[in-house]
């Protein structure tokens, strides 16, 4: 793999997903005599895939004479890291940014959902890389880095033109232990490879999303078995260009979700017919975050729908919406046409997604789409929804069940109606409300809060469309996206200048450390001799629910599986709070029986590396009761809670609101206690057993955690390192 290891908390979630983007690198290819840099997570990208490409690390856009670079300078300087586990991929993604090309501020805010900080805070990170934004307030840039960049020198320059001489060679071949792997230039040459397979057990590699598996990288769907055969097909150039005529857009299935995003918003500008597309590119711009979208394609996507009907793919929604037709290939160079809807019933063995259609739609069509998120990027939907509503139309959601599609019964029903009259919409409501039946797999929302959620974002899509004088002032504001401007922020330091340097805001010492990839975290430490690696084992079930049994026999059995430890292995007591703290809370090391919260905890799984304990923790067997029926917080408990100091409401039988079938109204305020501060760096270290005492390994610091032979507390104490 390139780029950096994880040692985050979110370490299974950056491996599948590439959800932390911690190690971002920037990657710099030619593609028709152009320079493209572009940014990617190394986690979701194989060593394989890199032929032909320059890659940029943290460590690499040092200057020659060992200088930070500007933007490493800017980060440092502005305090944009506290822990400096993100500063690295921050650093890379911004210089990836700025050498694609000028950015504005907002555009700036918007290719930062790929980076996540736990500890900073964005303002300081955004205020430095404001900076190098080209509306940037002029007059506070510190640096100008326009002509500054790493590489150089005039032996390097002609190195680096030579390796990308050699990387346009048609095709390569490498043997792997247990697979193969190979890369195509031509549409030819992938039938023919995929003619000569013995069996079925390939991966295409570059028609696949970052949930889809690529080499040595688990997707959102762990793999089964490990695939025969690996073919590249990143460079295949039938499936990578696009053809505009008159009425119709043909895009080839391996073009980019970012690159699709510029073809859309560049042919809706130049034909009224495809203004739709801004549209569709705004709401593809909500798909994973950006590096993701920079390698991700829309084949890729359409697949993984494929493969797991129930993935929410906001691609095969969009497809479907706007009856785009998806051609694809046999190994005998045989061509189909299908809707979206249809392809998930196509057996696609052997068989490649060549081009995406789209056509074009005059004035009378109107059309909206919706992602509703528990954040703004970056996330999977709660409820997608998209509409195409004329003389006929086309109610299209994701994310009700793997099965449902279209709300058929309320197309039906609306053709030929006023869509804008009451009881026409009243109707439409009751036909929606009988044939969505959104199933229930933890930890999605409940069925009920999706079903309304759709018929809301069904009256919101109505909104949008319907005559201006048909709507009051406060309709209208319901039928509107909520758009958030550039963000802004200021710090102020309440210094006395005329005493500096005494008292003057200096960055701090490790800072450059942070952003040049300095730093020392666990994963940048060797392993050492006979270390073990642990998984947790967590609950699978609802909140309330009791566990029965937890069988960890086929656990055990896997090679390399050293042990597996529950609550019964605790010696004192079940809780990771010590009572040095003087804090009453009691969190649970491992759950003694009845669960507390979705994923809690049950077991850890011990083994002699990472994989086998992950693997192995997916083994461990874990049976429970349905959840108590009693609710987590009483309407009695409600009016005790003022005593014990929890929550403070109040509760009245009269309500003064107008309603008839209201009989309480609960209203107050609810105050939070204590919280833990959730930052990454400290949810690993290396644990080395001494003769009385543990030494464990933290980021940056060393400490030693001494339990004395008396029964004190544990207590901690930093040493030099």
């Amino acid at each position: 793999m390139i780029g950096r290891k994880h040692t985050s908390p979110e370490r299974k979630e950056c491996v599948l997903k590439g959800g932390c983007g911690t190690c971002l690198v920037a990657v710099e290819e030619k593609v028709n005599n152009q320079r493209n840099v572009f940014a990617v997570n190394s986690c979701l990208v194989s060593i394989f895939s890199c032929h032909g490409w320059k890659i940029h690390t943290i460590e690499g856009i040092r200057g020659e004479d060992g200088t930070y670079h500007p933007i490493q300078k800017i980060l440092a300087e502005n305090n944009g890291t506290q822990c400096g586990f993100c500063s690295p991929g921050m650093v890379m993604n911004m210089f990836a940014l700025h050498e694609s090309g000028p950015i504005t501020k907002l555009q700036l805010e918007d290719s930062f959902d790929c980076n996540l900080c736990r500890c900073t805070g964005y303002r300081p990170i955004l205020t430095a890389f404001k900076t190098l934004a080209s509306d940037a307030d002029k007059e506070s840039e510190s640096i100008d880095i326009e002509d500054i960049r790493p590489c150089q020198t005039s032996k390097c320059l002609e190195k680096c033109e030579e390796k990308c001489k050699k990387a346009q060679e048609p095709g390569y071949f490498y043997n792997l232990r247990g697979s193969k792997w190979m890369k195509v230039y031509n549409l030819n040459d992938l039938l023919e490879v995929l003619r000569t397979l013995r069996n079925t057990n390939y991966m295409l590699v570059g028609e696949t999303q970052q949930k889809e598996a690529v080499f040595f990288v688990l997707g959102a769907y762990r793999p089964i078995t490990v695939p025969d055969a690996y073919i590249d097909i990143t460079s295949v150039a039938e499936l990578t260009t696009y053809l505009f005529q008159k009425d119709y857009l043909v895009l080839g299935g391996n073009i980019a979700l970012n690159a699709a995003i510029a073809i859309f918003i560049r042919i809706s500008k130049e034909s009224s017919n495809f203004a739709y597309l801004a549209k569709v590119g705004n709401h593809i711009n909500l798909v994973a975050n950006l590096p993701v979208r920079n390698i991700g394609t829309i084949a890729g996507n359409l697949m993984l729908k494929h493969k797991h009907n129930d993935f929410p793919s906001d691609i095969f929604l969009l497809l479907e919406t706007y009856e785009a037709v998806i051609f694809i290939v046999d190994t005998e160079g045989n061509e189909t046409m299908t809707s979206a809807k249809d392809f998930l019933k196509v057996d696609m063995t052997k068989k490649v997604i060549k081009n995406i259609i789209f056509r074009s739609f005059d004035d009378s069509y109107k059309y909206v789409t919706y992602k509703i998120m528990m954040r703004a990027k970056n996330t999977h939907a709660l409820v997608n929804a998209a509409g195409n509503i004329v003389q006929s139309a086309r109610i299209i959601y994701g994310a009700i069940n793997p099965s449902f599609v279209h709300a058929t019964s309320t197309e039906n029903y609306l053709i030929g109606k006023n869509l804008f009259d009451n009881n026409v919409l009243k109707s439409a409501y009751q036909a929606l409300d009988r044939e969505l039946k959104p199933d229930w797999v933890l930890p999605d929302p409940k069925p009920e809060f999706r079903k309304l959620l759709a018929i809301s974002l069904f009256y919101k899509a109505v909104l949008n469309i319907a005559p201006s004088d048909m709507l009051s002032s406060r309709m209208k504001s319901g039928a509107t996206i909520l758009q958030r401007p550039v963000s802004s922020g200021t710090q102020e330091f309440g210094t006395n200048k005329t005493k500096y340097p005494v008292g003057e805001p200096i960055p701090k010492i490790e800072a450059y450390a942070q952003t040049s990839g300095e730093a020392e975290y666990i994963a940048d430490m060797p392993d050492l001799p006979y270390q073990l690696f642990a998984a947790f084992v967590t609950a699978k079930a609802a909140p309330n629910s009791t566990i029965l049994k937890v069988d960890a026999t086929a656990a055990l059995k896997v090679p390399g599986v050293v042990a597996f430890f529950d609550k019964s292995d605790i010696p004192g007591e079940n809780t990771f709070m010590p009572p040095i703290l003087l804090t009453p809370i009691k969190e649970e090391i491992f759950c003694s029986g009845i669960i507390q919260y979705y994923d809690q905890p049950v077991g850890l799984i011990v083994a002699t590396n990472h994989d086998v304990a992950v693997n192995a923790a997916e083994l461990v067997e874990v049976t429970y009761s349905a959840p108590l029926k009693k609710p987590l917080l009483t309407i009695h408990e409600v009016l005790d809670a003022k005593a014990i100091d929890k929550v403070h409401l109040t509760f009245t039988l009269l309500p003064k609101r107008k309603g008839t079938d209201i009989k309480h109204v609960v209203k107050g305020t609810f105050d939070l206690g204590l919280q833990y501060h959730f930052h990454m760096e400290l949810q690993c270290c290396n644990v080395v057993p001494t003769e009385d005492s543990l030494d464990i390994y933290r980021p940056r610091n060393i400490w030693i955690c001494h339990k004395p032979l008396l029964q004190r507390p544990y207590y901690f104490r930093p040493i030099s390192k």
